[in-house]
């Protein structure tokens, strides 16, 4: 009980933290949207907020199911059935292999923007069809998710859940294509990042170069990176090393041929069998199946709120609507000003149509 008890606080934390976060995201991103007219010429971070605000919504989903597994560690007598056990694996997959997809292209867009590798026409194509691809790519697994439903079930205590070992080839075959599909866009992500962080040094290194080349005096130590390549460098890494250290276990453990192992990551509602093996094995489970949900909690402290320039847009916009707010409230006062003083004066005839015109406005 005193485990179950740590892992219910482990799960609500995981889950206030993320909710609390990606809530904040969606309104921000929501104040600071662009008129409809402009949604004609998106710029680069006009489609990364978009990805950001559906990255969120995705998140929140994920937390949701994460939520209902705290439910049912709360309340340790609380049976299933096959049904929910069926609609759990589903959604669980679903939204978490979303998130990843929705990374992955995120970092495919700034891969693009910054590395500029294809002509500008080129690009442009490239850029708007990569939602359309990865939503093709996201139908197809989960059709393969869809394909091991039938292999999902209740234990004979009906207090967890889990999947038969029968040699079932169309299960088999759907676990397998979702496994790479999820090593797949968690590699797409790495690659994407460690090409941009060696793009940006190689530039550097050629920028260093150079002013060496033209100044006789200069030596290449001399020559230091500046603060914004710098700055840029670091977050990529942190948010590289901060999605392989929440993907990689699962996708790993995912590739295992141990089908039991396999079973436990991704169907069980109850880990550690319920609560009453706490071996090695187990106990990296638990923190694979965990750090996913981590992810999905921490996306927005990297995604928004590090995010230098999504949040000077958003203070942006903020400080824009306190100023037009500010201009509408302080207008009518300067015309009821403009009207006392023409009740205080003889009001002739064409004051007194101009005073009119005015109410007639107000």
């Amino acid at each position: 009980m005193h485990w179950n008890s740590l892992a219910v606080a482990l799960y609500l934390l995981t889950v206030l933290t993320g909710i609390f976060g990606n809530i904040w995201v969606i309104c921000s991103i929501a104040r600071s949207r662009k008129p409809r007219g402009l949604l004609a010429h998106t710029s680069p971070s006009d489609r990364l907020r978009a990805y950001i605000s559906v990255l969120s919504i995705v998140d929140l989903t994920v937390l949701m199911v994460l939520f209902v597994r705290t439910i049912y560690l709360s309340v340790p007598h609380l049976m299933l059935d096959t049904n929910s056990c069926r609609a759990m694996f589903v959604i669980e997959q679903a939204v978490k292999l979303a998130s990843l997809t929705l990374l992955s292209c995120i970092s495919i867009e700034r891969y693009i923007t910054i590395r500029k590798p294809f002509c500008g026409q080129v690009r442009k194509r490239f850029l708007k069809m990569t939602p359309v691809v990865a939503l093709l790519l996201l139908t197809a697994v989960i059709v393969a998710v869809l394909a091991q439903v039938h292999a999902v079930m209740t234990t004979p205590d009906s207090m967890n859940c889990t999947r038969t070992s029968r040699e079932r080839t169309m299960p088999r075959l759907g676990a397998y294509l979702t496994a790479i599909a999820f090593l797949s866009n968690l590699t797409t992500i790495s690659v994407n990042y460690g090409q941009i962080v060696r793009h940006v040094r190689r530039k550097f290194t050629k920028r260093k170069a150079r002013v060496v080349a033209h100044s006789r005096t200069t030596r290449e130590s001399m020559v230091n990176e500046p603060r914004y390549m710098r700055e840029m460098t670091n977050a990529i890494i942190r948010v590289f090393v901060f999605h392989v250290v929440c993907w990689l276990p699962s996708c790993l453990i995912q590739l295992v041929p141990d089908f039991s192992l396999v079973s436990e990551l991704i169907t069980s509602i109850r880990l550690f069998n319920n609560f009453t093996d706490f071996s090695t094995m187990r106990w990296t489970i638990f923190i694979a199946n965990w750090l996913t949900y981590a992810n999905a909690a921490g996306n927005w402290i990297f995604y928004a709120a590090m995010n230098r320039e999504l949040r000077s847009l958003i203070r942006f916009a903020t400080e824009r609507r306190k100023r037009s707010t500010m201009s509408h409230t302080a207008s009518p006062s300067n015309v009821h000003r403009t009207l006392r003083q023409q009740n205080n004066s003889p009001i002739t005839g064409r004051s007194r149509a101009s005073l009119n015109s005015v109410r007639e406005v107000l």
